[in-house]
């Protein structure tokens, strides 16, 4: 059976490039589970609920792969897919995928309502009451292309 062991330390604790990767691929790992439950997944509030903690694990594996660090990656951006997106412009994430200006305008609409925990805990009377809800197709279609291409992306070398 597993042994977790916690260790204390004092002052910053530097991992290795080796412990880094492992962290990276990871988080590319659960980013790919969250987004495959996302496509069998019904409701839609679990459906873009999932869809965007896929998003936000993809993104940041890749700014993981740039250089940025774990804790940068929660300081900066915490759950803000909108940030994490203009973050990774600024890492060249349009060298390995076309980032449209829709799709741009459908991150920052779709990142309101994630940040907020509105598909985690979504205020009921919102949802049946109307409340405008941001088109996933672009999304699904982004996430599908990163989960194609991340890996090769973000494996070590």
């Amino acid at each position: 059976m597993a042994h977790v062991v916690k260790l204390k330390t004092k002052g910053k604790t530097k991992l290795s490039s080796y412990s880094l990767s492992v962290y990276r691929r990871g988080m590319y790992a659960y980013g790919h589970e969250f987004y495959d439950i996302a496509l069998k997944t019904k409701r839609s509030p679990v459906k873009s609920y999932l869809l965007g903690h896929a998003l936000e694990l993809f993104l940041k594996s890749f700014l993981m792969k740039k250089g940025l660090s774990i804790k940068q990656l929660k300081d900066s951006f915490s759950h803000n897919i909108a940030c994490l997106l203009e973050e990774s412009l600024n890492h060249d994430i349009e060298d390995c995928f076309h980032i449209s200006d829709e799709l741009k305008a459908d991150i920052a609409s779709f990142s309101k309502l994630y940040a907020a925990k509105d598909y985690e805990y979504f205020p009921i009377l919102a949802w049946i009451f109307g409340q405008q809800q941001p088109n996933t197709v672009r999304l699904f279609r982004f996430a599908k292309q990163l989960d194609r291409k991340l890996p090769a992306i973000i494996k070590d070398g």
